[in-house]
């Protein structure tokens, strides 16, 4: 700010003598352009808001986000519980109403759910979008931070930058199952593309759910799993990155602030959590490593989102025309690994190559540089008054 408040007067005026010693004034601040003497000023002075949220320093990159000036050692492992219960709470709740909803349409209890695998879709598609709510509100309670900080380094999600880098998730998903089409023609050539055709009403039902609910499973697993598992990774280590000091300790705190363990970490989650094996299990460690670097790089959610979303969606609609079978313990193939490997070498060197031509903000923004100078373009001092 630069400019003092005048200081509080310490006794009544000197020309009203008659006024008593132990008498308050209460009054509202003097006229803009009266002399500083006869100006008067409300008594008591008014009490600073604490914000309700706290920002990141300027100049960190997304995984370090959550290292606030709040911080402490604590506060990640809260959050990280804060969040599990709220998807435990959520999730007990969805199965509470499925089951009601089975017993009143008396469905056994050795089929699906709903006794239709559409509608198991849709029911576990929900489920995992409901850790987007989940992370935000523990990001919001515990650390005080703003929802937007798990989007991007600009505490939003970009939505050009978004829309940008959908078109190019598209191509490069529509490449890679080209590829995978053309590798199975190749080294199997006696067998089907794909199965039997499950029939056109339970097909576009089946694409219906998939358009609608599979965009919010895939955001839903890049906030918790790309978000808000590598910010809370990231919040540990030396905030100094030039820091040269000889040390084990000092070693462990570079480690810890460089973006490789919370890449680390996101990946070995992202591919725990999906119930593969063989080269199905490399295929996901695959895609969740790519995502988490590019995040990082990009500074936000956005590429990672993309590219979820139009290979979720595909993998659906082709899952969608034989059935809806439960990919539960799938071994994939090799030919999987080697589309996948393309698709995200493709999409990460094009994404790459756009956010350094539109210079895409890497670190969090410094608020004071946006501020307009000051009237008569010179800056106020401490000792400066321009009032």
């Amino acid at each position: 700010m630069g400019n003092a408040l005048p200081p509080w007067s310490s006794g009544p005026d000197p020309r009203e003598r008659s006024a008593p010693q132990h008498s308050q004034i209460w009054a509202s601040p003097g006229r803009a352009g009266g002399q500083g003497s006869d100006a008067v000023w409300a008594w008591p002075p008014p009490v600073a808001r604490r914000p309700r949220t706290v920002e990141p320093p300027p100049g960190v990159p997304y995984h370090r986000m959550a290292r606030t000036e709040t911080h402490r050692w604590w506060k990640p492992p809260l959050t990280l519980g804060l969040a599990v219960l709220l998807v435990l709470g959520m999730t007990v709740f969805t199965l509470v109403v499925v089951e009601l909803v089975k017993a009143i349409q008396r469905i056994p209890e050795d089929v699906e759910l709903f006794g239709d695998p559409v509608a198991d879709l849709a029911v576990n598609l929900l489920a995992l979008a409901l850790m987007i709510p989940a992370v935000m509100v523990a990001v919001r309670v515990v650390q005080k931070r703003r929802i937007g900080s798990l989007a991007s380094v600009e505490g939003r999600l970009r939505w050009p930058w978004l829309l940008r880098c959908a078109v190019v998730a598209t191509v490069s998903v529509a490449v890679s199952f080209g590829i995978l089409s053309v590798l199975y023609l190749l080294s199997e050539p006696g067998e089907p593309l794909f199965g039997e055709y499950v029939g056109a009403r339970r097909f576009a039902l089946a694409v219906v759910v998939v358009v609608l609910l599979v965009p919010f499973q895939a955001a839903a697993e890049e906030y918790a799993l790309r978000g808000f598992l590598m910010q809370m990774v990231g919040a540990y280590g030396s905030t100094s990155y030039g820091d040269r000091r000889p040390g084990p300790v000092a070693v462990v705190n570079r480690v810890l602030a460089s973006p490789v363990p919370a890449i680390l970490v996101s990946g070995l989650v992202f591919t725990v959590m999906h119930d593969y094996s063989g080269w199905a299990t490399a295929e996901v460690a695959l895609f969740g490593l790519a995502m988490a670097w590019l995040v990082w790089y990009t500074g936000g959610l956005e590429a990672a989102i993309t590219l979820h979303v139009a290979h979720n969606v595909v993998a659906f609609v082709l899952s969608a025309y034989e059935g809806l079978p439960d990919p539960s313990g799938s071994i994939g193939s090799w030919q999987g690994v080697v589309a996948t490997a393309l698709q995200l070498g493709l999409f990460c060197l094009v994404v790459v190559w756009m956010a350094r031509r539109a210079r895409v903000r890497r670190t969090t923004p410094d608020p004071h540089a946006a501020l307009p100078p000051p009237p008569g373009g010179e800056t106020a001092g401490p000792g400066h008054d321009h009032g």
